[in-house]
């Protein structure tokens, strides 16, 4: 690649890790926030979710909107708007203070939505296809570092005994960003998909094309969420809380491990992101599997969990990365990706819901079974875009 190339991957990369700043915060500054106002669990719970439903939904907008109209300036509007609602959450006080917290946060999920799809679309943009499929297993690897980083400043800032710099600070720091990234990113793409505008009809035709990767979608993200929200109980069959809590980050580091290697090199070696996927789909199974064969202990737990979070997140990165700026670029990569996040993000609402509705009432059991089934119906959807693919260039 050129050096403006590089510029524009670094660039992109960082950019995206740098959206987790106003996002992620939340969660690790959530139990200093519920303390101070008195909230219950029910309540902090819907102000958590809030936010999830409306990034899918802007996903689906700002996707669409990202094939539209000047990327550079929709990413720079997603981190400013970010910012400022981040700093306004900073400022609430007051026994009013969870309805105006849950209004403000659930435009949040809405302006942090306006990063990935046009993001995406910028490497479209810039890159040949060939060098988006270089660069595709690592470039996921921007969330899993900007979660990771977000969690170690949040921490940070809350050493300080004032949880309101875990907002205020972010907020100043993706307005950095956003800066940076408007002077240095393309004002033009060179290649791929610069100056493609999607009409009604072209949205229509690639919604069909895509619904069978858009169902795997949904499968990936109940797999990825469910065990990410309940990691800590699982492990905590075989630990005391405090050490579970320290097991249950396994599942992350090795997302990490996941996104950055696994996730690269079965690209690598299949090529295709489709076929891919299949592997990933194949792998995630098994290792879910693994619950049925080893015998209950802490070191099966680790197993698990370190098997499961690598297919996940190898998964979720081909899924989310390599599908929209490979296979479907021609269709738009921008609304592909949104599409995709937005179902990826549903599948996680529902998935930790059920899982949470099967602890209660069936146990690990059933959770392992539906978890070994749901990747294995995945691999029916993707082999059926295979298999259509195979017809039409029969057919050519």
């Amino acid at each position: 690649m050129t050096r403006m190339q590089w510029r524009v991957v670094i660039l992109s990369w960082v950019t995206y890790a740098v959206y987790y700043l106003g996002r992620v915060n939340l969660a690790g500054a959530l139990p200093t926030v519920e303390a101070e106002f008195g909230w219950t669990a029910e309540q902090t719970g819907i102000l958590v979710s809030a936010s999830l439903w409306t990034y899918a939904a802007g996903q689906l907008v700002n996707g669409w909107l990202g094939q539209q109209v000047n990327a550079r300036r929709l990413v720079l509007a997603g981190l400013v708007g970010s910012s400022v609602l981040n700093l306004l959450f900073a400022l609430v006080a007051g026994p009013t203070a969870l309805p105006l917290l849950l209004m403000l946060w659930l435009v949040n999920g809405f302006f942090q939505a306006m990063g990935w799809g046009p993001i995406l679309r910028t490497l479209s943009e810039t890159l040949t296809t060939a060098q988006r499929r270089r660069i595709s297993g690592l470039f996921g690897a921007s969330y899993v570092v900007g979660s990771a980083a977000t969690w170690l400043l949040t921490g940070l800032l809350l050493s300080s005994g004032q949880w309101r710099l875990a907002f205020a600070v972010p907020a100043l720091l993706m307005t950095a960003m956003g800066v940076v990234w408007y002077s240095l990113s393309p004002r033009a793409g060179t290649s791929g998909e610069a100056g493609r505008v999607l009409r009604l009809a072209d949205v229509r035709s690639m919604l069909r094309q895509i619904l069978p990767v858009t169902l795997t979608a949904l499968i990936a993200g109940a797999l990825i969420n469910g065990a990410l929200f309940f990691a800590p109980s699982f492990a905590a069959e075989q630990l005391p809380l405090d050490q579970a809590a320290f097991v249950a980050v396994i599942f992350p580091i090795c997302g990490l491990i996941g996104t950055a290697w696994l996730g690269g090199k079965v690209l690598e070696r299949f090529g295709d992101p489709l076929v891919s996927l299949t592997a990933l789909l194949a792998l995630s199974a098994l290792a879910r599997g693994l619950h049925f064969v080893l015998p209950p202990s802490t070191a099966t737990s680790v197993i698990l969990l370190a098997a499961m979070g690598i297919t996940s997140y190898a998964l979720t990165n081909v899924l989310l990365t390599a599908v929209p700026l490979i296979t479907y670029a021609h269709l738009g990569t921008s609304m592909v990706a949104g599409v995709l996040d937005a179902t990826h993000s549903v599948g996680g609402a529902i998935g930790g819901t059920v899982v949470g509705f099967m602890i209660a009432r069936g146990g690990w059991t059933w959770v392992f079974l539906l978890w070994t089934v749901l990747p294995l119906i995945a691999i029916g959807f993707v082999s059926a875009v295979r298999y259509r693919q195979f017809v039409q260039a029969s057919r050519t």
